[in-house]
């Protein structure tokens, strides 16, 4: 462990503490170190974490792809179900990202952590849980071993290791230097020629060995390196509410209190209010049918403005004074055409005119004519009605 790490661990279900390469033991016949423990979880640059022991998880680095890492909270289990000899439901799984498309995981018997809470009792909730395998140093290509006098931890890889018993370790590195052959090995044992026997099935490899055990080895730990924490899941640290509520509750009542008051001022002011849209509403409709005494009235202000535009010409392109003008003047008093009716389609930007003249040449000739004025005009349809030729004609600009 570093300087600023301190590792909770658990020997023969006993607790102990290592700090700073010290070893203390956890219980109540030992009041003075779990009053200094509790000094060193108050302060925030000083780390606490529990190393769940490695003998009971079992880690790996998990490949996804971006369907799967969307609901792999749920799917995790199933996905590795078939490399389980145990019930899914009895299997604890905590999983961290290491990158875009990398998952760390870690899994335990649910049990194990029902157990280890009890063990911990108070401090349960208050640090992190790890995988002890995971708090030994280690960097690309490196193995970190700490030979212990039953069992050894190993740590081989970003995010896997293990604690396996010593008589089945050489198998163990002979078979994981098949799959990935490491760069060099570092050892912490007691025994320097004992220990370095059980590497005899990696054949020469650089190897380094060092006098200590886990203290030791934890000494050199990054303690900024991101670790799969335990408690997710149904092992998550609850909040408490409860203590919280005991603290906090004359101060919400009073909050209750205000906040009430002023929901009922704001209601008041609503009605209020209300009421005097109502009216202005009704005005302002009543004034709307003065113009329009037809047709839906959705937003009286904006559809007049938008009528007036469309008048005016304030829009741009066609206007109804815009396509007038010129019909106007194409009729004169000797002419003998009779305008019957006029009708104007905002939407379109169109006048609809309705003639009767002498004879359909006049009409000819005046479509002609709006034509060379630079609009266009359309001859809809035509009729004889007694001495006269009844024609309808749609004129727009042209575009």
């Amino acid at each position: 462990m570093s300087e600023n790490l301190s590792v909770i661990c658990l020997q023969d279900e006993a607790l102990y503490w290592l700090d700073a390469g010290e070893v203390h033991a956890l219980s109540v016949d030992a009041p003075i170190i779990m009053d200094r423990l509790r000094e060193t979880l108050k302060q925030s640059e000083h780390g606490v974490v529990f190393a769940a022991p490695g003998s009971e998880a079992r880690l790996l680095e998990l490949t996804v792809t971006p369907e799967e890492r969307k609901h792999l909270g749920a799917s995790l289990p199933f996905m590795l179900e078939e490399s389980l000899t145990d019930n899914i439901d009895d299997v604890h799984f905590a999983r961290m990202a290491l990158d875009r498309d990398q998952y760390a995981v870690a899994m335990t018997d649910r049990q194990s952590m029902r157990r280890w809470q009890e063990i911990l009792g108070e401090f349960a909730s208050l640090v992190p849980w790890m995988p002890e395998p995971l708090l030994l140093p280690w960097s690309s290509g490196e193995w970190t071993l700490v030979i212990e006098n039953e069992s050894t931890l190993l740590r081989y890889g970003r995010s896997s290791g293990t604690r396996i018993e010593n008589d089945l370790l050489p198998l163990l590195l002979e078979t994981l230097a098949e799959e990935s052959p490491p760069l060099r090995i570092v050892v912490y044992g007691e025994n320097e020629s004992l220990d370095l026997s059980f590497l005899s099935p990696l054949g020469a490899v650089a190897t380094q060995w060092r006098k200590g055990g886990v203290a030791a080895a934890m000494l050199l730990h990054d303690s900024g390196e991101a670790i799969v924490n335990l408690l997710q899941g149904d092992f998550a640290p609850q909040l408490p509410y409860a203590r919280w509520w005991s603290q906090w509750r004359k101060v919400a009542a009073l909050v209750l209190v205000a906040l009430s008051i002023h929901l009922l001022s704001a209601g008041l002011d609503l009605r209020r209010l209300a009421r005097e849209n109502l009216v202005l509403r009704t005005e302002i409709q009543s004034v709307y049918r003065e113009v329009n005494p037809q047709g839906a009235v959705v937003d009286a202000q904006k559809q007049l403005q938008r009528q007036l535009d469309g008048l005016r010409g304030s829009g741009g392109g066609s206007t109804f004074t815009g396509l007038l003008a010129p019909l106007g003047a194409l009729f004169s008093p000797e002419s003998e055409l009779v305008l019957a009716s006029l009708s104007y389609s905002q939407r379109n930007a169109e006048l609809r005119i309705n003639l009767l003249a002498a004879n359909f040449a006049d009409i000819e000739s005046l479509r002609v004519s709006l034509e060379r004025a630079g609009y266009v005009a359309s001859l809809e349809s035509s009729s004889r009605s007694g001495d006269r030729v009844r024609a309808r004609l749609r004129i727009g600009e042209s575009s």
